[in-house]
């Protein structure tokens, strides 16, 4: 009998002792966390001579609040920011570029409106000067265009004072030329028989020439205007006196 009282008298001392040790453990978490955040639960420990103990209460861990969902884009631009600059400048090319346009893509360009094709020149081979205003080869005659070529058997003048003024504008005109070939705006390059055309004579209008020196007249509304009321005005070529007596 004494064997066994203290058999029991030394198990309820270990018992006691470990629900003291199990009591100063929960005192300290409860210090540890606050007990409005953490709600308490009860652990139980169970010895192996069926005795059971209880050993207080246990905080609870918090259960940390839940995550805000952000937008996409805002979640991209926050990991592109996070970034080093280098690797941003990677992601920044990493990313697709943007769908094209297939209906724009897919419409035809408009058509281009036609320039306006420059006259074809033909090159009159070293005309003869019939007139102030017309010249021949041996396919035709060529009338200089937008003036009124001068007869060579025009007079100028009044009585005693006239002059040969159409025979002295053919000559002029061919010491113009001089026998050189001019370029005429001739659209044909088999034309022949009688054209009206504009010739030069390098980069001189001849029609242009003529009506400046006051050997022609220009057509009305021509272009050539201006010059031949210029050349009237300072009295040159017929609008002069007789110019081999100044």
């Amino acid at each position: 009998m004494r064997f066994l009282f203290l058999a029991l008298l030394t198990i309820a001392g270990i018992l006691l002792a470990v629900v003291l040790m199990q009591k100063g453990q929960a005192r300290i978490a409860a210090e540890t966390i606050p007990a409005s955040t953490a709600p308490a639960t009860t652990a139980t420990v169970q010895t192996g001579g069926g005795v059971t103990g209880t050993t207080g209460t246990l905080p609870t861990p918090a259960v940390p609040p839940p995550m805000e969902r952000l937008p996409a884009n805002a979640v991209a631009a926050n990991s592109s920011a996070a970034l080093p600059a280098d690797q941003q400048s990677v992601a920044a090319v990493q990313q697709p570029a943007p769908a094209p346009d297939v209906a724009a893509a897919a419409k035809p360009p408009a058509p281009k409106t036609p320039e306006p094709s420059a006259p074809a020149f033909q090159i009159v081979a070293k005309p003869a000067v019939v007139a102030a205003g017309i010249l021949e080869t041996t396919r035709g005659r060529v009338t200089l265009k937008d003036i009124t070529p001068l007869d060579p058997a025009m007079r100028c003048g009044q009585g005693a004072s006239q002059w040969p003024c159409g025979q002295l504008a053919l000559t002029q005109l061919r010491r113009f030329l001089r026998g050189r070939s001019v370029n005429c705006d001739i659209a044909d390059p088999a034309w022949q028989g009688e054209v009206t055309a504009r010739c030069t004579l390098g980069k001189e209008d001849v029609a242009a020439w003529l009506v400046e020196n006051g050997w022609v007249r220009p057509a009305p509304g021509s272009t050539y205007e201006k010059a031949g009321q210029e050349a009237e005005a300072g009295k040159r070529g017929v609008f002069s006196p007789d110019p081999r007596h100044p």
